[in-house]
């Protein structure tokens, strides 16, 4: 077995969930009050290049520009 085979056999395969977008402005919202923060101040953050955490910044990469607020 070669190591690109190893690899193969070693994971699952991947794995796609798809969201309506209700679902997503449900998980984006529950995300943001985790950290108690708004979409206005991870939005701000974000202009800034300065986020509260690690966390405020992944959400951003993860929602960003996605809630037209």
């Amino acid at each position: 077995m070669t190591i690109q085979e190893q690899r193969a056999a070693d994971h699952d395969e991947d794995v796609v969930t798809e969201l309506s977008e209700e679902e997503f402005r449900e998980a984006a919202y529950a995300a943001l009050d985790r950290l108690g923060l708004t979409y206005a101040q991870l939005r701000d953050m974000a202009r800034r290049r300065d986020f509260s955490s690690a966390q405020a910044q992944s959400l951003w990469v993860t929602i960003g520009g996605a809630l037209d607020l």
